[in-house]
């Protein structure tokens, strides 16, 4: 400092500015590493204060620490709807007042979202949430190339409501060597295999939903319809029905994908992988099938068909294919039976539910490799789980334009509503919804119930790496493509084609596969 002639400095007044200058400095310290790192943001819990706990060595910021502004970018696959920016927009609000963040939100077609996906994944451009599967986007592969973070540190400190409502066992099945790169999703988490059945024509010929224990049971059932409703088809099946995801556990059977045969026998203590088309259960279902076929029971162009959808909604069908029964699944899939009600469909249900490591990872949420802050983008997550009007917002879009409320929980579609995603199964906690029908049970206690009374598997956390034998999975993939189709619609015998069917995989190198499915299991196994 120059000093003017004639002007003296005490020492006091040096103390003084030396301590006004260390003061500044510090606090100019703490605000540029607030902006500089992720970690300095800070998750509010449901009272609006700060989390108190944080795993071990995560730095904690300061409860008086700002969040600077953010933009979280999420991608899921959806419909297109023309209201989506305005329900943004709403969400925004509430995310801007609680994170200090506002959304951008990307719904992709259903059919193009797996190779939009893969095209961001390989740009590198920015985004934070991303929606995957073991059905698409999958969640393994994306790990072994790095496009997920690792959360395993950041989901306790950011997400303590995430943690709360997702069942403590499920976690495992979500881990990849021992680390966590997504969010479960929580829904019925258990899978009750089973199908619906139009009770108009239960009641019309005299038969009870009770008394169906098995799939065969349904035989004499399917026969009258065909017989008295000609007009109708009794069972809905088509060419790529996932049947093992929908009922393999009623076969006592846990699989790991339609297009790898590699299975698991789940009394079985070993574990022994097995090919799923030399399984007796497997081939006893198939005989049935083709049984059916030659009845007329299935269609006889079901090997062929795409989409039965329009079929389905103008009631053409008795009873629906393969499905996964849940307390609102009635009420859910009561269009599929020309738009009846709830009360007019019967779920039978083959086997207890069922929690396994596919069940769990079909519906979770990745943090991006290339969020710019994994900490905020988990922030907005947790609120999925603890704020019902955020959800229901993502759900139903915004009340008095896409819907009213008929009660507390219950509301109903607007007319030409211009947002109605309906898919919390996707996205945060489904148990925060709306009911949509009265039939609809309350989400609590039914959906934590029935995650509660499942049978976990014997496997349950393990995943199949498949770096060893990629070419063999593919070369088995292109031989199941070409008979599965016709063996699950019933159009084939499977005694004339399931010994060829098993020579061409003998080729493509199942031996190999089910070797390398058999040693990783094995030794997963050996850490337990």
């Amino acid at each position: 400092m120059k000093r003017r002639k004639g002007f003296k400095i005490s020492t006091v007044s040096i103390a003084i500015i030396l301590f006004l200058s260390m003061l500044l400095s510090a606090c100019g310290s703490t605000k540029d590493e607030a902006k500089s790192t992720p970690a300095a943001s800070v998750a509010p819990t449901k009272s609006g204060e700060t989390a108190s706990a944080a795993p071990e060595g995560t730095p904690v910021p300061a409860p008086e620490a700002k969040l600077d502004p953010y933009v979280i970018t999420w991608y899921l696959p959806q419909s297109v709807f023309p209201d989506a920016k305005a329900v943004e927009a709403e969400m925004s609000k509430i995310t801007k007042e609680k994170i200090n963040a506002t959304l951008d939100i990307h719904l992709v077609d259903w059919g193009t979202y797996d190779q939009k996906m893969q095209t961001l994944a390989a740009t590198g451009e920015k985004a934070d949430l991303i929606f995957t599967s073991n059905w698409t986007n999958d969640y393994i592969q994306n790990v072994n190339k790095g496009a997920f973070m690792d959360i395993t540190d950041l989901l306790p400190q950011y997400g303590p409501d995430i943690m709360k409502q997702v069942p403590e066992a499920a976690w495992d099945a979500a881990k990849i060597k021992g680390k966590l790169f997504a969010i479960i999703n929580t829904q019925v988490l258990a899978r009750t295999p089973g199908i619906l059945v139009n009770k108009t024509y239960l009641d019309k010929y005299n038969f009870k939903a009770d008394q169906f224990k098995n799939l065969e049971d349904l035989t004499p059932f399917f026969e009258k319809i065909k017989q008295s409703e000609p007009d109708k088809y009794a069972f809905s099946l088509k060419s790529d029905t996932d049947v093992m995801g929908n009922y393999g556990t009623t076969l006592g059977l846990e699989y790991f994908s339609q297009k790898n045969p590699g299975v698991i026998h789940l009394d079985d203590s070993t574990s022994k992988v097995v090919n799923l088309y030399e399984t007796p259960e497997f081939t006893k279902f198939l005989k049935l099938m083709h049984e059916w076929y030659g009845k007329g029971i299935i269609r006889k162009d079901a090997s062929t068909l795409k989409d039965v959808t329009a079929d389905e909604n103008a009631g053409k069908y008795v009873a629906s294919t393969f499905t996964v029964i849940n307390p609102d699944t009635a009420a859910n899939q009561a269009s599929r039976f020309g738009g009846g009600k709830a009360e007019d469909v019967a779920p039978i249900e083959f086997s207890k539910p069922y929690m396994s490591t596919g069940s769990i990872i079909a519906t979770m949420t990745a943090v991006s490799r290339t969020s710019k802050d994994p900490a905020r983008a988990i922030m907005f997550y947790n609120l999925l789980y603890s704020d019902q009007k955020l959800f229901n917002l993502m759900s139903y879009g915004i009340e008095g334009k896409h819907y009213t409320k008929v009660s507390d929980d219950l509301i109903k579609k607007a007319d030409n509503a211009g947002y109605w995603v309906d898919s919390g199964w996707e996205y945060g906690n489904m148990f925060n919804s709306f009911r949509t029908s009265e039939t609809q049970p309350k989400w609590f206690p039914a959906g934590p119930d029935k995650n509660a009374a499942a049978i976990p598997s014997p496997i349950l956390g393990f995943s199949f790496d498949p770096t060893n034998v990629k070419s063999e999975l593919a070369q088995i993939a292109s031989v199941v493509d070409e008979f599965y189709g016709g063996l699950i619609t019933g159009i084939a015998d499977p005694d004339a084609t399931l010994p060829k069917m098993n020579e061409k995989l003998k080729k493509a190198g199942i031996d190999k596969l089910l070797a390398e499915m058999q040693t990783q299991i094995d030794a997963w196994k050996a850490t337990k």
